[in-house]
């Protein structure tokens, strides 16, 4: 999907922001990161002699396989069990491409319950200027070390978004070593701070959020402030696809949002808009990767945004047993088209 190029206004003003930031960054990086706490929690990157899995060794679909990965469900935040798992250090496959993991906990990133039910793939090709964004759905049922079988969001709840790194890592080739978090609480006030976020609803999607928010929403174009947005990010019932239909809808809502952004961007919303992301989100983005990005983004001649859901289509297996639900992806075919699609090869 193609975005319109960025008016002079909006590099003006994203140029005068990275001032301001590199002036607060030579006052003092320390008082930098304790002004917007994006640091806080940090998780550190080490390397070491991880051994990856063994695509090759992982067994075929079968029921007997999702009864395994259902059988060991488990809060772990409710039996102490929670471990921060580092993440550990790839090569970089394409120095010009930047990659991350984008996590949206399930309440506030403050609370110690970690769960989710959006996780995404970002990377941005500072060649061909073209941002990407990949939605994996949270039913995805991958291999997690003595755990067994587990939906891939057990990974965050598990060791936190050091051990889902490294999980996507270890599957697909990748070479992820950045993320950002928030929560859906942080999310509401993200969404607000900007005075919503458009969204062109079905009759069952306004249906769906007047449900759960006690909105009175038609279809069609709608303004959607933070409660309603983030209803309608976790819905998955508002068609017959469940989490599939979810991840795609979040690639639809993710992909608005950014033209919307992008409309709306001028010298004095700027400031107080990046202020407010930096207080509401942790990540282990360097100072200058986060002006960086943003500045490449922002003068770009011809930006792009490219939005794929995973996994892909055909590349898949739906598991349904006693009510419970899970999607076991085809392995190697999904490394290759996840590779082509971050970095535009097979990594070999």
């Amino acid at each position: 999907m193609r975005i319109k190029e960025p008016n002079r206004k909006l590099k003006i003003a994203f140029l005068c922001l990275c001032i301001a930031f590199a002036v607060l960054a030579v006052a003092g990086l320390a008082g930098f990161r304790s002004l917007f706490r994006i640091y806080d929690g940090k998780i550190p990157i080490i390397a070491g002699n991880h051994k990856p899995i063994d695509i090759g060794a992982l067994p075929t679909p079968n029921a007997e396989l999702f009864d395994q990965a259902l059988s060991k469900d488990t809060d772990y935040y409710e039996t102490g069990e929670i471990t921060e798992v580092p993440i550990y250090e790839q090569n970089k496959i394409d120095r010009f491409i930047i990659s991350m993991v984008i996590v949206v906990q399930n309440g506030s990133i403050k609370s110690e319950q970690k769960q989710t039910d959006m996780i995404f793939i970002a990377s941005y090709n500072q060649l061909l200027q073209q941002f990407t964004i990949v939605s994996v759905a949270r039913d995805t049922i991958v291999p997690l070390g003595d755990e067994g079988w587990k939906r891939i969001n057990a990974a965050y709840a598990r060791g936190g978004v050091g051990l889902l790194i490294n999980t996507l890592n270890d599957l697909f080739g990748l070479d992820i070593q950045n993320y950002v978090l928030t929560g859906t609480d942080e999310l509401k006030i993200l969404a607000d701070g900007i005075d919503g976020i458009p969204a062109t609803l079905t009759r069952q999607e306004a249906k769906y959020i007047n449900e759960q928010t006690g909105s009175s929403l038609s279809a069609g174009k709608q303004q959607l402030n933070g409660e309603q947005i983030v209803t309608l990010l976790l819905d998955r019932t508002s068609d017959n696809k469940g989490d599939l239909g979810r991840a795609e809808r979040q690639l639809t809502i993710v992909h608005d949002a950014f033209v919307y952004l992008q409309e709306k961007f001028d010298s004095s919303f700027l400031y107080p808009f990046f202020h407010t992301i930096f207080r509401n989100v942790r990540s282990n983005l360097g100072f200058e990767e986060l002006r960086g990005v943003g500045y490449e983004m922002a003068v770009a001649d011809d930006l792009t945004i490219k939005t794929v859901r995973f996994p892909f289509d055909n590349s898949f297996t739906e598991l349904n047993m006693d009510g419970s639900y899970a999607i076991l992806p085809e392995f190697e075919k999904c490394r290759i088209l996840l590779q082509q699609t971050l970095y535009g090869k097979e990594v070999q």
